[in-house]
């Protein structure tokens, strides 16, 4: 098995640090947990995608490669297509990232509020440093969305991803608050 392995929602979603590990050692993981969808977290130009050495097709797998920031705030279209990912994707499913912990904690906690319904101060514990290794340094876009969402209380968050967030985010790009990459940018379709 690969390192930072949790169950986020067994025996529906699991979440991984992707790490130096092979191709092949991560397709028997794959394999062992059964995953149907597998969704990739790292920017485009580091994912498997990329590297195409995994089959994820052959695997039957489903394969979403999605750059969820967590430097900084995400952009609202990789929040919004995340969300639907997570909606439609079939079940067993795997969030990682290289590490396992930042952009993973990030989703994972996303996943347990949106998902599982867990309320967000629970689910926010998939941001922790034990067990998963999450440290805010350089990694605090997980803490920004956080608070505005402390600040917003949104009654539904599903709703205000879509509907509010997007001018949120801009307005925070136009005012130098939030770096303006863009989703493409972010998934490598500069």
């Amino acid at each position: 098995m690969q390192s930072n392995l949790h169950p986020l929602d067994p025996p529906h979603a699991w979440r991984i640090a992707r790490g130096s590990s092979s191709a092949g050692q991560f397709s028997r993981t794959l394999k062992e947990l059964k995953i149907r969808c597998a969704i990739d977290l790292r920017r485009a130009l580091s994912s498997d995608g990329a590297a195409a050495s995994i089959d994820f097709s052959g695997l039957g797998i489903e394969y979403h490669n999605l750059h969820l920031r967590s430097s900084d705030l995400p952009h609202p279209d990789s929040l919004q297509q995340f969300v639907q990912i997570l909606d439609e994707a079939p079940r067993p499913l795997l969030l990682y990232c290289k590490r396992g912990k930042d952009k993973t904690g990030f989703a994972s906690a996303l996943y347990r509020h949106l998902v599982v319904g867990e309320p967000l101060d629970v689910a926010w514990q998939q941001l922790r440093f034990v067990p998963f290794g999450h440290r805010p340094p350089k990694h605090e876009g997980p803490h920004l969305f956080r608070k505005l969402i402390e600040q917003q209380q949104p009654a539904d968050l599903r709703q205000w991803i879509q509907d509010e967030y997007p001018q949120i985010f801009h307005d925070g790009v136009a005012r130098g608050e939030i770096c303006p990459l863009s989703a493409a940018a972010e998934n490598g379709r500069s």
